[in-house]
C-alpha cells in the first residue's frame, strides 16, 4: 500500500498537491516552504492524530489522499484512515504509535519514542509472544493491589492507598488507645454522670432559691415590722406629756418640797407649844411675886411682860407658819392640776412625781426603739435621711417596690446556718458539674476529631461501601474501630494477594523475555546497520531487558545513547526498515521521512542513500522531505528518486 497522491485544499496557509513516485520521491524545499505543514497536514489525513502528526495549526486539513493498493487506486474517504484499508485489505492491524515510530520520521529524530515499550509490542505482534499483556495484566494487577511497579509498595497513585493506609492505621491506634481511656476513667457513663451533676446541681439551686426568698421574705416582714415599730414609738413618743412641761412642773415640785409641808406643820406645832408655855410661864411669874411679897410694881410686871412678848413672837411664827401652809396646799392643788392639764392622770404631788417618772422612762424607751429601728432602716435600707420621720417615709417608699420582688407565699422557714449549707452543697454540686461538663466537652471534641478524620478515609473505595456511622458516643466509637480494622486489612489484602499475583506475572514475563532476542534474529537490520556503517558493527539485538545495544567488531557492546548523532541516525534506520519489513509481514509499503539523514556526512549520507536504493528496489515507496541540496541530490543519483519543489508560502 503506497501513496499516490496528497491534495491540499487548506491546512493554515499550505495549497497543494504532490504525486508521488512508485519508488523515491523528493519533495524539496527551502524553508518556510511547507515541508512541515505538508507532513502534518498527510499524517492528520492518513491517521486522524494529532500526536502522532505533531500537529501545529488547530484544525482539521481540507483535501484527500490518494492511496494505491494492489495497483489500483483508493481515495481515502471522509471517515476514512490508512489503518482501515490495511485492516479491510491484508486483515492486519496496525496502531497510530507503530506507524509513528517505523513509518514516519519528523524533524530529522530517527529515535523510536518510548523504545523499550515499542519493541515489547511488536515482539508481542511479529513473535507472537504474550510479554505486553502479561505486563498488561501485571499492571491491572498492580492498579488492583495499588503497588507502586517496580518495588510493589503501596502508592499514592492510586486512590491514595498509601496516605488512606497511614491514616487508617493511625486512626485505628488512636482510637484504640482511647477506648482503654474511656475505660479506665469512665468516659463511657461521662455523659449520664454529667446529668446526674446537673440534676444534682439544679435541685441545690432551686434549695438556695428557696432559702433565699424564705430569708428575703423575712427580711421584708421584719422591715415591715421595723418599720411598722418605728412609726409607733414616733407616734407614741408625740402622744407622751411635753418633756419641757413635765420638766417645769417637776422643778415646781422640787421647789415644794423644798419647804416641805411636814416641817411647816412640825414648826406650827412647836410655835403653839411655845405659845402655850410662854402664857404659861407669865401667869406664874405674875402670881410668884405676889407670893413672895414683891410688891414692886416694875418687878412684878418685869416677868409676866417677858412672857407676854414671848407669846406675841410664838404668835406671829404661829400665825406665818399656817399662812405658809395655806399656801403650800394651794401650790400643790395648782401643781396637781398643771400635772393633769399636762396629759399626767395623778391626784395628788405623789401621783404626779411617779407618773412623771414613768412618762420619763416610757420617752426613753420610745426613744431608744426609735434610734435603733431608724438605724436598722437607714441600714438595711440604704436610706441617706437621718430623722426618723423622713426615714419611716423612705422606707415604706422602697418596702412598697420591694413588696413586689418579694414572694409572700413562700412558707419554708428560713435559718442562716440552712443558707450556708445549701449555698455551700450547691457550690460543691456546680464544681463537680462543671468538672463532668468540660471532661465531657473535651470527650466530644475528641469524639468529634475521630469523626472528622474517619470522613477524610475512602471507605466506599477499599471496603464497597461509605461510612454510615455517627461517632457521638463511646459504642460507636467501637464500631468505628471495627470498621478501621476492616478498612485496613482490605487495603493490606488487596496489597498482599496482587503483589503476589504480580510476582507470578514478572515470572512469566522474564520467561517470555527470553523470546525477545527474536524480534531481530531474521538479521535484516543487522545487515542494513553493518552495510551503511561500513562493517564496524557486528551486531545489533534487544537485551532481555527490552534495550537495543550495536555489538562491534571489537566484542564492545554500546547502547544507542553511547554513538554518535549520525551512527545512532543510522542504527535506527535500520531498525525502522527491518521492523517495517516485519510488521507488514512481506508486503511493501511506504516511509515518510522529514529530513532523515539531515546530520550525516557525506559518506554516511551516501551509505543511506543505498539503503533508500535497496528499499526501492525491493518494492518500497520512499517519500523524503528536504531542504539540503546534497540529501535531494544523493537520492535522485543513487535511488533514482523524482523530485518536487515547493515554493516558499
Amino acid at each position: 500500500m503506497k501513496l499516490r497522491e496528497v491534495h491540499v485544499d487548506r491546512y493554515g496557509p499550505l495549497r497543494e498537491t504532490i504525486a508521488f513516485d512508485e519508488g523515491a520521491t523528493v519533495v524539496y524545499g527551502p524553508n518556510e516552504s511547507g515541508k512541515t505543514l505538508l507532513v502534518e497536514s498527510l499524517l492528520r489525513s492518513l491517521t486522524d492524530s494529532p500526536p502522532v502528526a505533531q500537529a501545529r495549526v488547530d484544525e482539521e486539513p481540507e483535501g484527500y489522499v490518494v492511496l494505491g493498493v494492489d495497483g489500483e487506486e483508493r481515495k481515502l474517504g471522509t471517515d476514512e484512515l490508512l489503518f482501515d484499508h490495511y485492516e479491510r485489505e491484508y486483515d492486519f492491524e496496525l496502531t497510530p504509535a507503530e506507524f509513528r515510530n517505523v513509518f514516519v520520521v519528523r524533524d530529522g529524530d530517527l529515535a523510536i519514542a518510548d523504545e523499550d515499550t515499542f519493541y515489547q509490542r511488536v515482539t508481542d505482534r511479529i513473535v507472537g509472544i504474550w510479554t505486553g499483556d502479561i505486563q498488561t495484566v501485571r499492571d491491572e494487577v498492580l492498579e488492583r493491589g495499588r503497588l507502586t511497579p517496580l518495588r510493589m509498595e503501596l502508592s499514592a497513585q492510586y486512590d491514595d492507598a498509601e496516605d488512606q493506609l497511614d491514616l487508617a492505621t493511625g486512626l485505628r491506634a488512636d482510637v484504640a488507645d482511647y477506648l482503654e481511656r474511656t475505660e479506665s476513667e469512665g468516659l463511657a457513663t461521662l455523659e449520664r454522670d454529667c446529668y446526674q451533676a446537673r440534676a444534682d446541681l439544679d435541685a441545690a439551686e432551686r434549695e438556695v432559691e428557696t432559702l433565699e426568698a424564705a430569708k428575703a421574705r423575712q427580711e421584708y416582714e421584719e422591715l415591715v415590722k421595723t418599720r411598722g415599730a418605728l412609726e409607733k414609738s414616733l407616734e407614741e413618743r408625740a402622744a407622751l406629756p411635753d418633756a419641757e412641761r413635765l420638766l417645769r412642773i417637776e422643778r415646781r415640785l422640787e421647789d415644794l418640797e423644798a419647804g416641805s409641808e411636814s416641817e411647816l406643820e412640825a414648826r406650827k406645832t412647836w410655835y403653839r407649844r411655845v405659845t402655850l408655855a410662854a402664857l404659861a410661864a407669865g401667869v406664874v411669874a405674875g402670881a410668884v411675886p405676889a407670893a413672895l411679897g414683891v410688891t414692886s410694881i416694875p418687878l412684878a410686871a418685869a416677868g409676866p411682860a417677858a412672857f407676854a412678848l414671848v407669846v406675841l413672837v410664838t404668835l406671829a411664827l404661829y400665825r406665818q407658819a399656817s399662812g405658809t401652809l395655806a399656801a403650800l396646799s394651794a401650790d400643790r392643788e395648782s401643781l396637781v392640776e398643771d400635772a393633769n392639764e399636762a396629759g399626767i392622770d395623778a391626784y395628788n404631788l405623789a401621783d404626779v412625781r411617779g407618773a412623771i417618772a414613768e412618762t420619763r422612762e416610757e420617752r426613753e424607751s420610745h426613744t431608744e426603739v426609735i434610734t435603733g429601728n431608724t438605724e436598722v432602716l437607714r441600714t438595711w435600707l440604704d436610706i441617706d435621711a437621718t430623722d426618723p420621720r423622713e426615714v419611716v417615709d423612705a422606707a415604706e417608699d422602697q418596702l412598697d417596690a420591694r413588696r413586689a420582688e418579694v414572694d409572700l407565699t413562700v412558707e419554708r422557714e428560713f435559718t442562716e446556718g440552712e443558707l450556708a449549707d445549701a449555698r455551700e452543697r450547691a457550690t460543691e454540686a456546680r464544681e463537680r458539674y462543671h468538672d463532668h461538663r468540660d471532661r465531657l466537652a473535651t470527650h466530644r471534641r475528641q469524639l468529634e476529631e475521630f469523626a472528622d478524620r474517619a470522613d477524610g478515609l475512602d471507605f466506599e473505595t477499599f471496603v464497597g461501601e461509605p461510612l454510615d456511622l455517627a461517632v457521638t458516643n463511646v459504642d460507636a466509637l467501637e464500631d468505628l474501630h471495627a470498621e478501621l480494622d476492616a478498612l485496613v486489612a482490605a487495603i493490606e489484602t488487596d496489597a498482599d494477594v496482587s503483589r503476589a499475583a504480580a510476582t507470578v506475572l514478572e515470572e512469566m514475563a522474564a520467561s517470555e523475555n527470553e523470546k525477545m532476542t527474536a524480534l531481530f534474529e531474521d538479521g535484516t537490520a543487522t545487515n542494513i546497520f553493518t552495510a551503511i556503517t561500513d562493517d564496524r558493527y557486528a551486531d545489533l539485538r534487544l537485551t532481555d531487558e527490552s534495550g537495543l545495544v550495536v555489538d562491534l567488531a571489537s566484542d564492545r557492546t554500546l547502547a544507542p545513547e553511547e554513538l554518535s548523532r549520525g551512527t545512532r541516525d543510522q542504527l535506527y534506520l535500520s531498525v525502522r526498515v527491518a521492523l517495517g519489513r516485519r510488521l507488514l509481514e512481506g508486503r511493501q509499503g511506504f516511509f515518510l521521512m522529514d529530513d532523515a539523514f539531515l546530520s550525516a556526512d557525506p559518506e554516511r549520507l551516501r551509505r543511506a542513500a543505498d539503503v533508500v536504493a535497496d528499499l526501492v528496489e525491493m518494492g518500497w515507496q520512499v517519500v523524503y522531505l528536504t531542504c539540503k541540496r546534497d540529501a535531494r541530490a544523493e537520492l535522485v543519483e543513487v535511488a533514482d528518486a523524482d523530485v518536487t519543489e515547493l515554493s516558499p508560502l
